[in-house]
């Protein structure tokens, strides 16, 4: 039984902080890892990138929120148990330019908004990458860490050892956020947006791209239309406050402002049209085809980013490769990866029915 029990469990997109995260099926998993009841053998939990929004939550908040401090308190348990690895996404850190060659600065700069806290012990610098491989090394079966694609596949950052995968000598799993995967041009305009709020310390700025998002674009709604009063009513709504206490948190921001970040998500509604599985599989063949790295023996991807789960399979270097995008924990079904041995990749939907 023991080649159907996952060694390794991916999950990606949490957005702790942001609204219509599912913070309580969340808690739930980690508290099932930690119980053993997907079984003995899991070595490994990567959560692959936006786990923490701070495209719409400051950090000071994040670490008083309860239910947030209740996973933090999860994970360090799981940490405890098992590897624990995390992938930094464009929430969590700024992509414009030259991602891999800024990519140590940034995430040093995202540790360090944490490092005071409770949580330390989560953000220290070890337990962070931007890539992995799942191959074998040396005749063992390792999950490979990586900072920028000049390292792989002969530089590691960290080497995990996985026990009982029995992985053959030509499988090579990737795996990554996604937004490396979105063209220059989207990448360009919309990750200026996202930098702009992840560096941007005034809550109401964050609060109201968080409404826009989750509750306008996500829903189908026109962005036209709302107003900046209408936009305050439904968030007393949504937090379940009085109207007065939420016309005191946002004084500071100006019509002007409010009018501005509506402009701004009208550019964030074409992404996230565009945010297809089939767009996404033509950026993920130019991507791993770059003659500058060597990808050309990738035969699996996982990735999150665009939270549309979902199991594809194309031709890319002359061979068959499979690619799983691992959804995510906002706006739809909580999903995540599970993979076991031979290194089968199995796309389930929380709670435990498989996709």
């Amino acid at each position: 039984m023991g080649e159907f029990k996952p060694k390794i469990l991916v999950a990606s997109d949490i957005h702790l902080g942001s609204l219509d995260s599912e913070r309580e099926l969340f808690i739930q998993f980690l508290k099932e890892i930690i119980k053993g009841e997907f079984g003995k053998e899991l070595q490994a939990l990567i959560i692959l990138g936006d786990f923490i929004d701070l495209c719409m939550d400051v950090p000071e908040r994040i670490l008083k929120r309860e239910k947030i401090q209740e996973i933090f308190t999860l994970l360090l348990e799981i940490k405890k148990q098992i590897n624990l690895i995390f992938v930094l996404g464009n929430h969590e850190i700024p992509v414009t330019g030259d991602y891999d060659e800024k990519f140590k600065r940034r995430e040093l700069k995202f540790l360090r908004k944490f490092k005071n806290s409770d949580f330390s012990e989560l953000f220290n610098q070890e337990l962070y990458c931007q890539y992995l491989i799942l191959k074998k090394w040396n005749d063992e079966d390792m999950l490979l860490l990586y900072d920028s694609r000049d390292q792989i596949e002969s530089n590691p950052i960290k080497k995990i050892k996985i026990e009982g995968l029995d992985l053959d000598t030509d499988y090579r799993c990737f795996m990554t956020h996604g937004y490396q995967f979105d063209s220059d041009i989207y990448r360009f305009f919309v990750g200026q947006i996202w930098k702009s709020l992840i560096s941007n310390n005034k809550f109401e700025v964050k609060e109201t791209y968080d409404y826009f998002w989750n509750e306008v674009i996500k829903e189908r709604r026109k962005i036209k239309p709302i107003t900046f009063i209408q936009m305050k009513q439904e968030l007393a709504t949504l937090k379940n406050m009085s109207l007065d206490s939420i016309n005191s948190l946002f004084l500071e921001l100006s019509n002007l402002e409010f009018n501005l970040i509506k402009t701004n998500m009208r550019i964030m509604t074409k992404w996230e049209r565009a945010a297809n599985p089939d767009y996404y599989f033509d950026e993920i063949k130019e991507f791993l085809e770059d003659d500058e790295y060597d990808f050309s023996k990738i035969n699996h991807v996982i990735y999150g980013h665009t939270h549309h789960s979902g199991i594809s399979y194309g031709n890319i270097n002359n061979q068959k490769v499979e690619i799983i995008n691992d959804g995510s924990w906002q706006h739809m079904h909580p999903s995540y990866v599970e993979i076991v041995s031979k290194g089968k990749l199995n796309l389930k939907s929380y709670k435990n029915n498989k996709l």
